[in-house]
């Protein structure tokens, strides 16, 4: 990678110093238990980042710019959406026990994490990443505009942002690596699709389970049970869901001709709408 796009290592668009935690309205947000879903297992999800990353920058090793922009930056905010989440769960909900709960995540999630998820070629785990910060950030929009609480909605836009920044970078390595290997639009059409069908990920079912657990430590929890709360969850959020947007990410790996895209995007738009209706 050209010396000129390295990255300051100081370079930081916020912190946890800037939400005003003192202004969380927990009467707006006590009884949502899908909003406690949401945030709560997103913060499972996102402050075990390290278990994986270690694995990711082993896969690039020799791209110094590569490895210091995920172990310093990104990896870094990763950590920062979790840490932020926590403190956003055990403010707005202090009667879960959110360290006792995660505790058995993690022991769960660790004994299953597999370090063989990636994909074979450099340039199609950057297409991959892609698809994964799709994700977040489309999320992270959602949950912003459903929250009824304002500090919320500060929050998971903030987080919202770091997700975009992100896929611009993977994207920008995903172009640099396509050109090194040759990679065309078969197998990276293949390497996205691969990844979206794994975005509801093992990660979520079991922070899910454990979540589940703590509201209904009596009550059977199995993937019946996981595919109900997701409905619930998906009634809450789908109409603030950026379809538009999580579409044109998607694509973007593609290089798509502009008249295919306009074509494509409207239905996917609408399989979109569907798969989160």
């Amino acid at each position: 990678m050209p010396a000129t796009d390295r990255i300051s290592s100081t370079h930081q668009r916020w912190t946890l110093d800037d939400i005003p935690w003192h202004a969380i309205r927990r009467d707006k947000v006590a009884h949502q238990e899908e909003l406690f879903y949401f945030v709560s297992t997103a913060s499972f999800v996102e402050i075990t980042t390290d278990l994986y990353t270690r694995n990711l920058i082993g896969y690039f090793a020799g791209d110094d710019e590569v490895t210091a922009w995920l172990e310093q930056h990104w990896l870094h905010e990763e950590l920062q959406h979790g840490e932020a989440l926590k403190r956003y769960v055990q403010t707005a909900w202090p009667e879960f026990d959110w360290e006792t709960t995660y505790k058995g995540y993690l022991r769960e999630y660790a004994a299953c994490c597999k370090l063989d998820a990636l994909e074979p070629t450099r340039s199609m785990e950057m297409a991959a990443r892609c698809v994964v910060e799709m994700g977040t950030a489309s999320f992270y929009t959602a949950l912003s505009r459903l929250s009824p609480d304002p500090v919320l909605s500060v929050l998971t836009w903030h987080i919202r942002e770091d997700e975009v920044h992100h896929y611009k970078y993977f994207y920008r390595y995903f172009r640099h690596y396509r050109k090194l290997e040759s990679a065309g639009r078969t197998r990276t059409l293949r390497a996205l699709w691969h990844r979206l069908r794994m975005i509801d990920g093992e990660d979520g079912l079991i922070a899910c389970k454990h979540v589940y657990g703590a509201l209904h430590p009596d009550a059977p929890f199995d993937i019946h049970v996981y595919r109900q709360v997701q409905k619930r969850c998906r009634r809450v959020a789908g109409r603030y869901f950026p379809h538009e947007m999580s579409i044109k990410m998607l694509l973007k790996p593609l290089d798509l001709n502009p008249r295919v895209e306009q074509v494509a995007a409207p239905i996917l738009q609408g399989l979109a709408r569907y798969m989160v209706a």
